[in-house]
C-alpha cells in the first residue's frame, strides 16, 4: 500500500487525546470438579490527557447451565461444548464487543480529543476448532465481528491492536514468493533446491526485516493475506469487508505490529494513530516501556489470579451447599 522501504517517523501526539483499551481472561471448565462453569471476565481501561482521567469497567459472564454449556451456531445443529478453543473464541468477541460498547458510552459524552480504540494481538480472532458445529461457530463468529469492526468506521473512531512480539511472516512470505524462480512456484516445504536468496530468508520474521526502523519510525502500511486462509473466508450475507491493513512499529525496546482497518489511513487519521500508540509505549507514559499504557492497565483489570480462581470456586460450592448438594472433587484433585 506504501513504498515497503520506506520509515515514517512518528508525528508529534494530540496534546490531548483519549484512548479506551480492553482486555478479557476466562476460567476454563475444570475437568477433576464436578460442577461445570466457564467465566469471562472483560475488562476496559479508559485513559484521556489534558485534562487527565482513567476510569475503567468490568464485564463478567457466567456459564454454568446446561443451553450455556453446549452452544449451537447458524448453519449446523451440531453443539459445541463451551470448553478450550470455543471459550478463546467466544472471549475474543466479547472484548470487541465490549470495546465497541465502551467507545459509544465515551461518543454520548461531547469530547473534542481525539479517541483511540486499542486491543491486543488482533482484530479477528482465528477461531480453531473442526467440525460441523466448530465451522458454524467460525462463520458466526466472524460475521458478528465483522459488523462490530464496521460500527467503529460509521462513528470514525479508529480501532488498532498491538503485538509486542509478533512472529508473523507475511512480508517475509511475500518476498519468497518473489524470489523463487518462475519455473518453481512450490511451497517452500517441497522445494528441494532452495535458491541463495530463499535461504537468506529463511527463519526470518516480520520483525527482523524491519529492524532497521528508528525508535518511533512506522514501516509501510501492508495488507495481510488472508484469503489463502480460508478460516478468514468471509461467511455469506457479509456486507463489508473489514479490508484490515498493519505496520511495524519500532517502540524503543523492540519492533511491534499493528493492525487496523484500511478506512483509518484513507481517512488521513493513520498519522493520529501512529502518534498516539507511539506516545503510549515511551517510557515516560508506559509503565512498561515499548508496551502501550491503556493495553497494560486493561491486562491488569482483566487478569484473574489463582485466588479469584479459588475463590470462584468456593463461592459455587457454597451456592451448591446451600441446594443441599456436595460433589465431592476427583481423587487427582484431592491429591493436589
Amino acid at each position: 500500500l506504501e513504498d515497503p522501504g520506506q520509515a515514517l517517523a512518528a508525528p508529534p501526539p494530540p496534546p490531548g487525546y483519549r484512548v479506551l483499551a480492553s482486555d478479557g481472561s476466562s476460567v476454563d471448565v475444570d475437568p477433576h470438579f464436578p460442577a461445570r462453569y466457564v467465566l469471562l471476565h472483560i475488562a476496559l481501561a479508559g485513559l484521556a490527557y489534558t485534562p487527565p482521567a482513567y476510569w475503567t469497567e468490568h464485564i463478567p459472564r457466567l456459564f454454568f447451565r446446561q443451553e450455556e454449556l453446549e452452544l449451537t451456531f447458524p448453519g449446523s445443529e451440531e453443539p459445541v461444548e463451551v470448553e478450550g478453543p470455543v471459550v478463546a473464541t467466544l472471549r475474543a468477541y466479547e472484548e470487541l464487543r465490549a470495546l465497541r460498547e465502551g467507545v459509544a458510552q465515551a461518543l454520548q459524552n461531547p469530547d473534542d480529543r481525539p479517541l483511540l480504540a486499542m486491543m491486543d494481538a488482533v482484530i479477528l480472532w482465528t477461531h480453531h476448532g473442526s467440525g460441523p458445529g466448530h465451522d458454524a461457530l467460525r462463520e458466526d463468529y466472524l460475521r458478528h465481528s465483522v459488523e462490530l469492526v464496521e460500527e467503529f468506521r460509521k462513528e470514525g473512531v479508529p480501532l488498532v491492536s498491538f503485538t509486542s512480539m509478533p512472529h508473523h511472516r507475511e512480508v517475509v512470505n511475500t518476498l519468497l514468493a518473489l524470489v523463487c524462480p518462475r519455473e518453481r512456484k512450490l511451497a517452500c516445504t517441497d522445494c528441494q533446491e532452495p535458491v541463495e536468496e530463499c535461504l537468506s530468508l529463511q527463519g526470518l520474521q516480520d520483525r527482523h526485516l524491519f529492524s532497521f526502523l528508528k525508535e518511533g519510525e512506522r514501516s509501510a502500511l501492508f495488507r495481510p493475506v488472508y484469503r489463502g486462509n480460508t478460516a478468514w473466508r468471509l461467511p455469506q450475507g457479509v456486507q463489508s469487508d473489514p479490508e484490515l491493513a498493519f505496520f511495524y512499529l519500532n517502540t524503543g525496546p523492540g519492533i511491534a505490529r499493528c493492525e487496523l482497518p484500511l478506512w483509518i489511513a484513507q481517512a488521513g487519521q493513520l498519522p493520529a494513530v501512529h502518534a498516539i500508540v507511539f506516545d503510549q509505549c515511551r517510557p515516560q507514559r508506559a509503565e512498561v516501556a515499548g508496551y502501550p499504557l491503556a493495553l497494560t492497565l486493561a491486562h491488569r483489570e482483566a487478569v484473574l489470579t489463582a485466588r479469584d480462581r479459588q475463590f470462584l470456586q468456593w463461592m459455587v460450592e457454597e451456592a451448591l451447599a446451600r441446594r443441599g448438594l456436595y460433589l465431592p472433587p476427583s481423587p487427582k484433585a484431592e491429591m493436589k
